[in-house]
């Protein structure tokens, strides 16, 4: 079985120990929202953007393919691996506004400390950093189109364009390029088999691609999709090299899709299609959730260490716990099943540290004995303080997470 971990999370991995994440924010260092950046850039003349994130990531090439989403123009690449060694190169600009940004925002809030530390009196980190700018592109962000810079030649949509972009064009041929097994749903991946599928899509796992593209039109416009970023943006790249010159990418995929509300997504349901039978909220749904009702359990699946933070080996899985959740991990649930069943006809959220197989084993044992309202909280406890630091107007999302060891912050 694949073990699978949001790609914020395994982006933030890559790069060091997830630590004192939110703490500095708007004290030690100064944070803009995606949305305000075109603002603040013009309101901050002589500004550098500093770009953090590898030279590979920076232009497109990295061989770790889901993070190769552009960059912004203009932008200087120091890598935070060689941070170290180079950060004297900045100091040009160490009275000077600088923005500081990544993929997600957790290398740049760690470059936005040393350099305050180092003496620069005007950081800014950029919250979501490439991530959100994607997802915002073609919506809040009104200096888009002069700030993007990409050297891919297909575009990566987000879910809400790549639900105009199906809906509009009939003859969409929609590429999907997961493995069979998961594209069927048959899979002993429960993540993949909960991703569903696009209506109407052609599967093509992305091994057999390159020996398959005589069943793809080039005289259509194609959407490739994939489980995460890796393999859609590598598809997308392999048909446009192959002289495709009408593709779309899926950016992050299935994840993104399935994680994406049907209250931002309207059409959501009308275009992809699951077996579930239980459902899949965002962090946004469950405070829509308990905003409405008081009866909902709320079923944290982790093991006794993680709920109680005393994990060892990976401190960084230290994260508290969501305010009135009951651990029951997803090991031992079979053997809290009667003391359950009161439930069976009551909402239960489950979740995990992130978007983790536990959850949704969990979820399928429950329903699979007769539990009829449960959701699965996508992105998990991770995501919730991921949002609540990044997505503007959301901070109230904090009042759902306790208990977070001082050096998690």
């Amino acid at each position: 079985m694949k073990v699978h971990i949001t790609f914020i999370v395994l982006c933030y991995l890559l790069v060091g120990q997830l630590s004192a994440q939110y703490k500095y924010d708007n004290t030690l260092f100064k944070t803009v929202f995606i949305e305000d950046l075109c603002d603040a850039l013009q309101k901050n003349p002589g500004y550098l953007l500093l770009d953090v994130r590898t030279p590979g990531e920076f232009s497109d090439t990295s061989s770790s393919a889901s993070l190769n989403i552009g960059h912004l123009k203009g932008a200087k690449n120091l890598d935070i691996n060689e941070l170290q060694k180079r950060w004297k190169e900045l100091l040009p600009y160490k009275d000077q506004p600088i923005f500081v940004y990544c993929s997600h925002s957790q290398r740049s809030r760690r470059v936005s400390k040393f350099l305050t530390d180092s003496g620069f009196t005007k950081i800014n980190n950029v919250n979501g950093a490439m991530t959100e700018f994607n997802l915002e592109k073609y919506n809040s962000i009104q200096c888009a189109n002069d700030l993007y810079q990409t050297s891919h030649k297909f575009k990566l949509l987000p879910p809400t364009e790549v639900a105009k972009l199906i809906s509009k064009n009939k003859k969409l041929f929609i590429l999907d390029v997961r493995e069979d097994s998961i594209f069927r749903g048959i899979s002993t991946d429960p993540i993949g088999n909960a991703q569903g599928k696009f209506k109407g899509a052609v599967n093509i796992p992305f091994a057999a691609l390159s020996n398959s593209l005589n069943k793809i039109p080039k005289e259509n416009a194609v959407l490739v999709v994939a489980d995460y970023g890796r393999e859609t943006n590598l598809a997308a790249k392999l048909l446009t090299d192959s002289g495709y010159t009408n593709i779309s990418a899926a950016f992050n995929g299935m994840d993104q899709w399935i994680s994406t509300s049907v209250a931002e997504l309207p059409q959501k349901n009308k275009l992809w299609q699951q077996k579930n039978s239980f459902d899949m909220i965002n962090a946004e749904d469950m405070d829509a959730m308990l905003k409405k009702k008081n009866d909902i359990f709320i079923l944290d699946v982790r093991t006794v260490e993680e709920f109680t933070n005393q994990v060892k080996k990976e401190p960084w899985k230290n994260r508290g716990h969501v305010k009135g959740a009951v651990n029951i991990p997803n090991a031992e649930l079979k053997n809290h099943l009667k003391n359950l069943e009161a439930r069976k006809n009551k909402d239960i959220i489950i979740y995990s540290f992130s978007t983790n197989p536990e959850s949704f084993e969990a979820a399928k044992f429950l329903t699979d004995n007769g539990f009829s309202k449960v959701h699965v909280l996508l992105g998990g406890l991770f995501d919730i303080r991921w949002k609540a630091a990044n997505i503007k107007g959301r901070s109230d999302l904090n009042n759902y997470v306790e208990d977070v060891p001082p050096d998690n912050l």
